[in-house]
C-alpha cells in the first residue's frame, strides 16, 4: 500500500509538472493532502465509536480503491486534486485503524515491535515507490498507476479479511460507553491526550519541534543546488540519506518500551535538531549525507516513542482515535511549516534556515521538559 501511494504521488506530481501552471497544480496536491489530514479527518474520528476498526479499514480501502479508479477514468487536474483530497481523509481513517488492529492483544512488550515492523514496511514503500511510479509515468501513463494502487488496495482488504478469520477481538473491540454528542466524540481523544502531563508534554514539544523540521524540507533543495552546488543525483543522494535513516529509525525502534519511550523521545529530537543544523554551519556533501542520515534515523525513533506514549495514555477503545488525533496534531504541524518555510528561506537563505531549523528542533524538544522540571520544584 506505501509503495504504490508513493508511486502514485509522485506519477501525479510529474504528469502536473508537464502541465501549464505545473507548480500551483503541484502545490494543490501538497496543500489539499495535509488540510484534508488535518481539517476533514477529525470530523470523522466517532466513526470510531460505531464500527470496530476491521470495518473502518474495509470501508475506506474500498472507497479510496474505487476513487482512484474514478481518477483513472477521467485525471483532469481538478479531478485529480479531488481525488487526492479525498484519498487523504480516508488514510486519516485506515492507518490508525491498521495500527490498532495490528497490536489488539499483542502483550505490551510487542507493541513497539509490531509498530517497528509496521512503520519499516511503511517507510521501505515511501523509498521505492517514487523510482516505480516514474517510471510507469514514463513507459505507460498515470493512468496504469493509478489502477495498480486501486488494485493493490483491493488485494489489502482482502488479505486483512483472511487473516481476521479466527481472530479473537480483544482491545479494539466497540465497548458500551455513555452516550455522547458529536462535538464530544470528535474531542474525547485530545482531551484525553492533552489532560496527561506527560502526554501534553511530548506532543506539544514535537509540534514545534515539526514546525522546524518542515523548514527543513523546504530548504533542503535549495541548500543542495545553490549552496552545494550538486547535480540532480547529488541532491538525490542528499534527500534519501534523511529517508534512508528514518527506516533504519523506524527498525529499531523494536527496543524501545512504555519506560524508555519518553527519554528516547527526548534524545532522539535533541539528536535529530544536530543532524539537521549543523550542515547548515558546515555546508558540505560529505558533511551533510551522514548528518541526515543520523536526523532520520532520529526522526524514525522519535515517532514510533510519541505513538508508544500515546496509545498507553488512554483506554484500548481510544487507541484509534487517539493515534488519528496524533496524525492530525503532525500534520497541522507540517502544514504550518511549510507556510512559514518559503518566506524563511527566502530570508534567510538555504543554510541559515537548516542552521535555524535545527536549534529550533532542539530547543522545542527541551524547553517543556526543563519547564516541567522547574514547576514540580
Amino acid at each position: 500500500m506505501a509503495t504504490c501511494g508513493a508511486m502514485t504521488h509522485i506519477a501525479i506530481t510529474l504528469h502536473f509538472a508537464g502541465l501549464g501552471r505545473g507548480e500551483a497544480l503541484v502545490a494543490a496536491v501538497l496543500v489539499s493532502g495535509v488540510c484534508a489530514q488535518v481539517f476533514v479527518a477529525p470530523v470523522l474520528a466517532p466513526l470510531f465509536d460505531i464500527f470496530h476498526v476491521r470495518h473502518v479499514i474495509a470501508g475506506s480501502l474500498t472507497l479510496e480503491a474505487a476513487t482512484l479508479v474514478i481518477l483513472a477514468l477521467f485525471p483532469q487536474p481538478a479531478v485529480l486534486i479531488a481525488g487526492n483530497l479525498v484519498a487523504a481523509v480516508l488514510s486519516g481513517l485506515s492507518i490508525p485503524a491498521l495500527f490498532t488492529l495490528a497490536e489488539d492483544g499483542r502483550a505490551e512488550e510487542d507493541q513497539a515491535k509490531v509498530f517497528s515492523m509496521l512503520d519499516t514496511a511503511r517507510l521501505v514503500g515511501s523509498f521505492v515507490g517514487p523510482a516505480i511510479g516514474g517510471v510507469l509515468l514514463d513507459a505507460a501513463s498515470i493512468r496504469l498507476a493509478l489502477l495498480i494502487e486501486s488494485s493493490a488496495l483491493i488485494i489489502a482488504l482482502l488479505t486483512i479479511a483472511a487473516a481476521a478469520r479466527g481472530h479473537q477481538q480483544t482491545t479494539s473491540r466497540i465497548t458500551q460507553r455513555p452516550a455522547q454528542s458529536f462535538l464530544a466524540k470528535i474531542i474525547e481523544a485530545p482531551r484525553l491526550l492533552l489532560g496527561t502531563s506527560v502526554v501534553r508534554e511530548a506532543m506539544t514539544s514535537i509540534w514545534a519541534a515539526i514546525i522546524f523540521t518542515s523548514m527543513y524540507n523546504v530548504a533542503l533543495v535549495f541548500y543542495a543546488t545553490q549552496t552545494l552546488n550538486v547535480s540532480g543525483l547529488g541532491f538525490a543522494l542528499i534527500a534519501q540519506a534523511f529517508i534512508v535513516g528514518r527506516i533504519a529509525g523506524a527498525a529499531a525502534s523494536s527496543r524501545l518500551t512504555n519506560d524508555n519511550a519518553l527519554p528516547a523521545l527526548l534524545v532522539s529530537g535533541v539528536v535529530m535538531g544536530l543532524g539537521i543544523g549543523i550542515p547548515g554551519i558546515l555546508p558540505s556533501l560529505w558533511v551533510c549525507i551522514p548528518l541526515f542520515f543520523i536526523a532520520g534515523a532520529s526522526n524514525g525513533v522519535q515517532v514510533a516513542a510519541l505513538r508508544l506514549v500515546v496509545v498507553n495514555s488512554v483506554p484500548a477503545d481510544i487507541k484509534p482515535k487517539a493515534l488519528s488525533t496524533m496524525g492530525s496534531v503532525n500534520n497541522s504541524a507540517m502544514l504550518v511549516g511549510y507556510v512559514v518555510g518559503a518566506p524563511v528561506v527566502a530570508a534567510l537563505g538555504p543554510a541559515t534556515t537548516l542552521a535555524v531549523a535545527g536549534a529550533g528542533t532542539v530547543a522545542m524538544t527541551i524547553i517543556p521538559r526543563l519547564l516541567r522540571g522547574v514547576a514540580k520544584r
